[in-house]
């Protein structure tokens, strides 16, 4: 009898853990598409013998034309990472260097990887050699991020391309006259390129001008605006104060280098917290070749602002353009 009241008490003691058992969470089990979207939280690492910590968001977006993505991280500097491999629900990836003509930073190594800890919680890894003096430049960042909802008016990456966007602009020539440029996105294409006409009231003999901006998260690239520039320039979002950037097209020279980023522009248009960049190209007037110098106010969710040339080539080259209007 006290042998089947033991198996009886131990019968009952079971019960409660005789019921479905649940699944325990499998991070392999997740597709790269899951990584897609806002994620805030906090990274910390140690170095020089002090704790570091760092809050701020990740936006993670697929890149143009494949399966892979691509990301930005916000912290005290922006960074921009490429996926280089995903396996097994996990997200491998190499990280910018935003200043590569710096001699501190030509060890640079950044790469990292994130995956999810949780259903609705990833765990995100940096690490490898960054700007510094020799020997002093490896650092390793670890930290949790959570999904967040971030409205289109806090916006930190480019976004402001879309297809039947206008935008109306008020310029004043070098000579002193003023006439207007409108600018509509007509087409789009899958891999973030943006085109459409532009039409003026400022007699130019140019018929059909168009433009097409390449116009990602990370990245605003002017591929062809003649109202803007005779080369491509490209404005990344994780430019570094006072770096210049350059490129070559042939045997000319054109430099870009963020200025502000975080400057207010009041236009007819309404006010505008902007990025400023500076950039310079070559110009030829007649057979004399010189170097243009402009400024351009870029808004993040509205695009551009504000462009100023400090010394047009011609009389009828543009001196200021302001945005008067836009329909979005």
């Amino acid at each position: 009898m006290k042998r089947y009241f033991i198996i009886l008490v131990c019968a009952i003691f079971l019960i409660p853990f005789s019921g479905c058992k649940k699944n325990a969470f499998d991070p392999s089990s997740k597709s790269v598409g899951d990584f897609v979207g806002t994620w805030k939280g906090s990274i910390s690492t140690f170095k020089n013998n002090k704790l570091l910590k760092e809050d701020g968001t990740m936006v993670i977006y697929p890149d143009a034309g494949d399966n892979n993505v691509s990301g930005i991280l916000f912290m005290e500097e922006t960074s921009v990472f490429h996926e280089f491999q995903f396996v097994d629900g996990t997200l491998y990836f190499k990280v910018d260097n935003n200043d590569p003509a710096n001699p501190y930073c030509q060890n640079w190594t950044l790469s990292g990887f994130a995956v999810f800890a949780t259903e609705s919680e990833i765990n995100i890894h940096i690490s490898g050699n960054e700007c510094g003096a020799h020997g002093d430049e490896f650092i390793s960042w670890v930290g949790n991020m959570t999904p967040t909802v971030v409205s289109e008016d806090s916006l930190e990456y480019y976004n402001f391309a879309k297809s039947g966007n206008i935008w109306t602009y008020k310029l004043t020539l070098k000579n002193g006259d003023t006439c207007q440029v409108q600018k509509q996105v007509s087409q789009v294409s899958a891999n973030y390129n943006f085109s459409g006409p532009i039409s003026e009231t400022c007699g130019w003999t140019a018929e059909n001008m168009t433009f097409r901006w390449d116009v990602n998260p990370s990245g605003f690239s002017i591929l062809h605006d003649s109202t803007l520039s005779n080369y491509p320039l490209n404005f990344a979002i994780n430019s570094k104060l006072g770096v210049v950037y350059y490129s070559y097209i042939n045997s000319d020279t054109i430099t870009v280098s963020l200025l502000d980023s975080n400057v207010m522009i009041t236009t007819p248009a309404g006010n505008y917290k902007c990025v400023r960049f500076r950039y310079t190209e070559p110009v030829y007037t007649d057979t004399i070749k010189v170097t243009k110098t402009a400024y351009v106010w870029l808004n993040v969710r509205y695009g551009i602002i504000r462009q100023e040339t400090l010394n047009p080539a011609d009389p009828t080259d543009i001196q200021l353009q302001e945005l008067i209007s836009k329909n979005f």
